[in-house]
């Protein structure tokens, strides 16, 4: 029988004409326009690709097959149109063999016809285009010959070969380890999935891969032709995104806390943070306040640094993030700490806002020495690693996901109302015999006596509206795949008016494998664009401050001022224009070639683009017209950093005696250009109507700034796999950066990790049979940080309002200090980790220790040296040690119902172990050895006086006074009160389903101590400030009104003693509370329709759902919140709804 069928040849395209776009720098007006034109044409450039790749036939013979139960015969006549080879055989063998069921997408030719003459009675040859076929010999033995055999030595190991695939989608399974039970002959997979490998019949293959279950086979034959491996539904088994590569728990030496997509999308969040609050051992993150686009605090397993902050390392997709908060990137000079250029009443507003949760496939924290130590000088704090999605193998489909949220205050405070409020206002200037007038008392002599405003209401009591909207298409082949997303935010504040946040992205992921798997391309472009018009002032100040009589309209309409007082009026915050915008660009490409067996290049490109602009006007309307010195004045500013780094990467992996061996070689190129074109202030506009012409205003000063970060290293890992019982992790780094001065830029950086899988030894498995996993693991390392201003070692410069022969003048703005060196951090860890009835319990116990030292301070010196302070280094020894616990259970697991619970708790003790001479420092008076560097010092409140009536405090140093030192060292009377880092904190988590519908509810619990209202409530009784009901009431309880109750800060004296004792309690332990909570976090419910049903609409899937997040909140705390414990606006409770639809 002959077939012939046209061979393939390799189809070309034109490549698109290349336009240049050429001009002057954009104007604010049209910079946006031109960033989504350049976003098109990256867009475009990568669909083309995409395209190209996806219909480009290559050189190598390649076939796409899918069928059931069909002949051979069928099965060439099929794919006659796919390959030019001859097939010569005979017609009757074909008939008579076996129907195969399988499916190809673009397979080599050689690895398709294994698995089409699988188990056949055929054998087959390739002589150039030719494929000839045979029947398989069947060679007789003389029963002498037979006997001989049986009686000799076994034949020595023949060559044994076959190839692995995908039990989901037949795609190969490239660097998968194949070992010969009991012996140390081990290999890899190609690119391909083949393997060959020394064996006898019978012996025991070993096959084990990164997030699938680890199959046993016996040799049967020579060739096995294709060996199928399944998905691992086992935590254990789970792909781990890892610094430069992946892992998987069970093997990891180093500790990784991962959440997935799937747990992301459960949560009606705008910043991906809030999504982690809870989840993560060793992971502290609270939320600065409620409003849209505000900021969070991160802490991974504590403090290390005295000043330089607490942030770890974001990567997103290989690309370091950059996570100082918007308005600190946005000063005038980023070096400095002046006034941000973008002020927003939601505080430091977190950059992560433009990274969009639904874009997201999973997050990974690195938090030990074996984790971090590769990223040296930035893993000190710990690394957050963010992986988007890519496209994926399959059929199209279209993905869509439309809801919307609600959002509001979920608890107000108890205030005083006007009579109570009133009556103290009277007995304030009563006790000291002052009487009032309406300069000093309007709330007594001009307001309505009987006027009362629920300003909480008013300010806080609306309800905020989100509505968001999200598509997707994806696609391809295990050769060429993509992704094409988008997605629209819009949310509304809780605040009066028209304020909101507004933020749209796309995202596009092309992925492309040569046909014989040796290249492998992928790129990816997001952008994002966000415009936030939040007031500049936090509301909940005043809501919580005001006189419940005080009036906010005059008669006409128009707006209360109190003439002259310098009190403001709220309303006017909302008059003013505030309109702040950032766009965020970030594009990679990630190329790698197989340059031999086990050894594979690659390089990763990455490019990020952040501009943030801003526009703040304020008109006159919205200040006080009896302040002469009040005028329209507006600010408009532009800021933009570049982010570029190359990764050039080699990794090898290759069976070394009875394991897997694994190198890494590679380094890290980074460069940063920050830039300020123009920050401008006007003011003295004629009216409110030319604010938006600068050019009106009668004084203007622009300034303009700039700075570059250089970052360069070398980085390798060496991780050995003994048996999959011995793990072995070597990681060493040499860092350099531009922020330190010759002869310091270098650091080194290394981790030793360790584990043993001790349930894989046969005494064990034989004593603790109900133990299904177990493994200790160590690590120990050095990290660093570099977290310090650019140009730190050097004198700089800044300008001033002098003037000479018409040009600015400079003055001195740093001193230079070029022995700035590294910060330093050991870590070390010891961890259990275990699992029980095969893995449906699965518990993890860890101890950490980190020590920093060589501390990177801003160092006081006298002012009389030109300077207030000075970059440095201190010698002193920062601890934070702890342990971290972890519990995952498969409680139910049938066909039909499901439930699995998680659980976490984290225990942390943090304090300076060491400070040399700290008694000569200006740090003296800032922290004591032995304790939390972020701690509680107040005063000790005793009692009442007998003599005086108010409240007294502990003269620890006995020196007659009350004065602010520590009474640790002698020189003060602030004792420690407590530790500002929570003392253990963690999560609850289960999930549920039944069929189709899918129930998770989390608990989040924090236990630490906080300060309490009556630190925020700064007047004593009889002041004209606003107040907790209960914080009054509990004051007044103390002891006698007349003494406590007063109106007057100064004058008379007793007035004064009686302010002074007030501001001396609320600077005491009285005001530190406790602020422990349990919290609903998050409920997650819905429905997916059954499959059946959606296909009859022509849909894939679809699912309903709602959720909803900080339901309910059980705590002893009387504030707002105890997360944010502060009267600034609390984190928002949420109920959202939405539906998911996939064609």
């Amino acid at each position: 029988m002959l077939f012939r069928i046209p061979c393939n040849r390799s189809s070309h395209a034109a490549t698109p004409g290349r336009q240049e776009l050429k001009g002057v720098y954009p104007s604010a007006g049209n910079r946006f326009v031109i960033q989504m034109m350049r976003v098109m044409k990256l867009t475009a450039v990568l669909v083309i690709l995409a395209t190209l790749h996806v219909s480009a036939k290559g050189v190598s013979q390649v076939v796409s097959f899918k069928g059931k139960n069909v002949s051979l015969e069928a099965a060439f006549s099929e794919i006659k149109t796919q390959t030019g080879y001859l097939v010569i055989g005979n017609k009757k063998l074909l008939k008579e063999a076996k129907l195969v069921t399988l499916s190809a997408e673009k397979m080599p030719l050689k690895d398709f016809l294994e698995l089409l003459f699988r188990n056949q009675s055929l054998q087959y040859e390739i002589e150039e285009q030719t494929i000839i076929l045979s029947p398989k010999p069947v060679k007789a033995m003389p029963l002498e010959a037979a006997a001989y055999v049986m009686a000799a030595t076994p034949p020595p190991p023949a060559d044994v070969t076959g190839f692995l695939l995908r039990e989901d989608g037949a795609a190969p399974l490239s660097g998968a380890n194949i070992t010969v039970k009991g012996t140390t002959r081990a290999v890899a997979t190609d690119n391909n999935g083949r393997f060959s490998i020394r064996a006898n019949i019978g012996d025991i293959l070993i096959i084990s891969y990164v997030g699938f279950t680890t199959r046993e086979l016996s040799v049967n034959k020579a060739n096995l032709g294709a060996i199928y491996l399944a998905a691992s539904a086992n935590q254990l088994d789970e792909t781990v995104v890892m610094a430069y590569g992946t892992t998987s728990r069970r093997y990891n030496t180093g500790n990784i806390v991962k959440v997935s997509s799937d747990e992301i999308a459960k949560q009606p969040v705008t910043n991906v943070l809030q999504a982690l609050q809870g989840r993560m051992p060793g992971v502290f993150i609270n939320q600065s306040n409620g409003l849209p686009g505000a900021g969070f605090n991160v802490q991974i397993r504590g403090l290390n640094s005295l000043t330089m902050g607490v942030l770890p390392l974001y990567v997103v997709d290989g690309i370091p993030f950059v996570a100082e908060p918007i308005n600190v990137q946005s000063r005038a000079n980023p070096n400095s700490t002046s006034t941000p250029v973008l002020p927003s009443a939601e505080g430091n507003t977190s950059p992560l806002n433009s990274i969009n949760p639904a874009d997201i496939e999973s997050i990974e924290v690195l938090k030990d020495a074996d984790a971090t130590a590769i990223y040296g000088s930035r893993g000190a704090n710990g690394v957050v690693l963010i992986t988007t999605k890519k496209g994926k193998a399959g059929k199209t489909k279209l993905n869509m996901n439309v809801n919307t949220a609600w959002s509001n205050v979920a608890k107000f405070v108890d205030l005083l109302g006007t009579e109570e409020y009133l009556a103290l206002r009277k007995q304030g200037f009563s006790n000291w015999g002052q009487t009032p007038t309406a300069a000093t008392a309007p709330d007594l002599l001009v307001w309505d006596q009987n006027g009362y405003t629920d300003f909480q209401k008013l300010f806080l009591g609306n309800t905020a509206r989100t509505t968001e909207a999200t598509a997707g298409v994806s696609g391809g082949t295990d050769y060429s795949n993509f992704l094409l997303s988008g997605t629209y935010h819009d949310e509304t504040n809780i605040y009066p008016g028209a304020q909101g946040y507004k933020r749209m992205s796309a995202k596009l992921s092309v992925n492309h494998m040569s046909p014989d798997r040796k290249l492998a391309i992928g790129a990816s472009v997001m952008y994002l664009a966000d415009k936030n018009n939040i007031s500049t002032t936090d509301l909940a100040t005043w809501a919580y401050s005001l006189p419940p009589n005080y009036p906010l309209y005059n008669a006409d309409g128009s707006l209360y001022w109190l003439d002259g007082s310098g009190k403001a009026n709220p309303l006017g915050y909302l008059n003013i224009a505030n309109d702040n915008r950032t766009s965020n660009l970030m594009a990679n490409v990630n190329v790698k070639y197989t340059l031999l067996k086990g050894l594979d290049f690659k390089t990763s490109v990455g490019f990020n683009r952040l501009d943030m602009e801003q526009t703040a006007k304020r008109p006159m309307s919205a200040q006080d017209p009896s302040v002469s010195t009040n005028t329209a004045s507006a600010s408009y500013s532009y800021n933009v950093t570049h982010n570029y780094i190359v990764e050039p990467q080699l990794t090898y992996k290759r069976p070394v005696w009875k394991g897997t061996l694994e190198a890494l070689v590679g380094g890290t190129w980074q460069y940063r250009k920050s830039r300020m074109p123009y920050y401008m202030l006007a003011s003295g506009f004629p009216s409110d109507d030319a604010l938006s012409n600068p050019n009106s205003a009668t004084t203007i000063s622009v300034t303009t700034g700039s700075q570059d970060y250089k970052y360069a290293s070398l980085f390798g890992r060496l991780n050995y796999n003994l048996q999959n019982k011995y793990l072995l992790n070597l990681v060493v780094r040499r860092d350099g950066s531009s922020r330190f001065g010759p002869g310091r830029k270098f650091g080194n950086f290394s981790s030793l990790g360790a584990g043993w899988i001790f349930t894989e030894e046969k005494a064990v498995r034989n004593m603790l049979p109900w133990l299904s996993f177990g493994k200790l693991r160590a690590s120990y390392g050095w990290t660093g940080n570099d977290n310090i201003a650019n140009y730190s070692y050097l004198q700089t410069y800044s300008t001033n309002s002098y003037v000479y022969n018409g040009n600015a003048g400079l003055i001195p703005a740093r001193i230079a200090n070029n022995l700035t060196a590294w910060e330093r951090t050991k870590k070390m860890e010891f961890a259990l980790e275990a699992g029980v009835l095969n893995d449906r319990i699965l518990l993890s116990a860890v101890y950490f220790r980190n020590r920093t030292d060589n501390q990177l301070i801003n160092q006081s010196i006298s002012a009389q040296a030109g300077f207030t302070s000075f970059q440095s280094n201190l010698p002193a020894l920062v601890q934070n040690k702890g342990w971290e616990f972890s519990l995952n259970t498969t409680n139910i697991k049938t066909k039909t119902f499901n439930w699995n619970s998680s659980f976490n708790i984290s225990f942390l003790d943090n304090k300076m172990v060491s400070f040399p001479n700290i008694e000569k420092s200006s740090y003296y008076t800032s922290y004591v050895v032995g304790n939390p560097i972020s701690a509680y010092y107040m005063y000790k409140y005793t009692g009442i006086s007998e003599t005086t009536g108010l409240p007294t405090f502990e003269d620890f140093n006995k020196d007659n006074s009350i004065s602010t030192g520590f009474a640790a060292t002698g020189r003060g009377d602030r004792y420690l009160v407590g530790s500002q880092l929570p003392k253990f904190y963690g999560g609850l988590n289960n999930s549920f389903s039944y069929k189709g519908v899918s129930l998770d509810v989390m608990f989040q619990f924090v236990n630490r101590k906080v300060r309490s209202l009556l630190a925020s409530s700064f007047y004593p009784p009889g002041y004209d400030y606003n107040a907790s009901a209960q914080v009054m009431h509990d004051y007044l309880a103390l002891g006698n009104p007349a003494k406590l109750v007063t109106a007057l800060g100064r004058t008379p004296v007793e007035a004064r003693n009686a302010y002074l004792a007030y501001t001396n309690y609320t600077g005491s332990d009285a005001s530190v509370v406790d602020g422990s909570f349990v919290r609903l976090k998050n409920v997650s419910l819905s429905y997916t329709i059954p499959a059946k049903i959606a296909a009859k609409a022509k849909m894939q899937q679809v699912r309903v759902y709602v959720q909803g997040q900080n339901l309910l909140t059980f705590t002893g705390y009387q504030g707002y919140d105890p997360e944010s414990a502060s009267v600034g606006t609390p984190p928002l409770r949420t109920f959202s709804t939405g539906i998911q639809i996939t064609f």
